[in-house]
């Protein structure tokens, strides 16, 4: 069989939560397969290896060793399955020579959990989605616990304070919004905001509206009034000058939308008439 003709299967990359049962779908497609861990491999003798049996790659979110899970990926020419659980941790080259699958949401771990120590509580998974994550922070009383889960998930600043404040008074994280985001580091940024509310807070969590995010810091900061200092704005609105100086920087648009008015038109003014005149006049 020449080289050209071989069939390549392309690499599987299975994701999803802890306890979600990634390894065990792997093993079910690849029930000989060998099994190695992407921060250990060790795979000495890839040409040895049985097309046939397939290889299992675990846990490739934690410090794989990329070079050789590529060697695989490249050379071996049987089914290789690879285990993560999220696929922002994997590094790109690696993601994009495989075809993505979801493991599913079966708590296979909270099962087998159960069958031991029925009274257990839920073991915690450290990765949360937006929504989870902002409803463990209403509720979540342990707020070191909340800090590290914050760190963990590394929220955008913008994205998880738009949320915040559709289910909590805006005042707990007015300072957080207008003095730490973005001028502290990221670190301090999530634990100051873990630490501004105590959790006991219960109920449906509510979601940000479509088109929630103004475009008025943006243009404020045009004007050129530093991020933070927005409220400075309403003062600034009520002298003439800087309302006629915000208008030549800014387009009609964006005057309705700061509430400046419309800017002025030029007038049309009549049209200058210049009279021709010929030699003969000036002779």
């Amino acid at each position: 069989m020449g080289f050209t003709t071989m069939e390549i299967k392309r690499p599987i990359l299975l994701t999803g939560k802890a306890g979600t049962g990634k390894t065990t779908k792997a093993k079910e497609w690849l029930p000989d397969a060998a099994l190695y861990y992407a921060n250990e491999m060790g795979i000495r003798e890839l040409g040895s290896m049985s097309r046939e049996d397939g290889i299992i790659i675990e846990d490739i979110h934690i410090k794989p060793k990329k070079d050789e899970i590529l060697n695989v990926l490249r050379k071996y020419r049987g089914q290789v399955v690879i285990t993560s659980i999220n696929e922002k941790s994997v590094p790109k080259d690696i993601k994009s020579m495989c075809q993505i699958k979801r493991a599913g949401s079966n708590k296979y771990l909270r099962t087998a959990i159960q069958e031991i120590a029925p009274h257990s509580c839920e073991p915690l998974s450290m990765e949360q989605d937006t929504y989870s994550l902002v409803s463990m922070y209403l509720k979540e009383t342990d707020r070191d616990l909340m800090a590290k889960v914050l760190w963990y998930n590394k929220p955008s600043d913008t994205q998880i304070l738009s949320w915040l404040v559709e289910n909590m008074h805006p005042n707990k994280i007015v300072f957080i919004d207008s003095v730490v985001k973005r001028r502290w580091p990221l670190s301090y940024f999530y634990e100051m905001l873990a630490y501004t509310h105590s959790g006991k807070t219960f109920g449906q969590v509510s979601m940000p509206k479509r088109g929630k995010y103004s475009q008025k810091p943006k243009l404020i900061k045009r004007l050129g009034i530093k991020s933070g200092e927005e409220r400075l704005f309403k003062q600034f609105k009520k002298d003439e000058e800087f309302v006629e100086f915000a208008k030549t920087k800014l387009n009609n648009g964006d005057c309705r939308i700061l509430g400046l008015g419309e800017k002025r038109r030029r007038r049309k003014t009549d049209p200058v008439k210049v009279q021709q005149k010929t030699l003969g006049d000036y002779l």
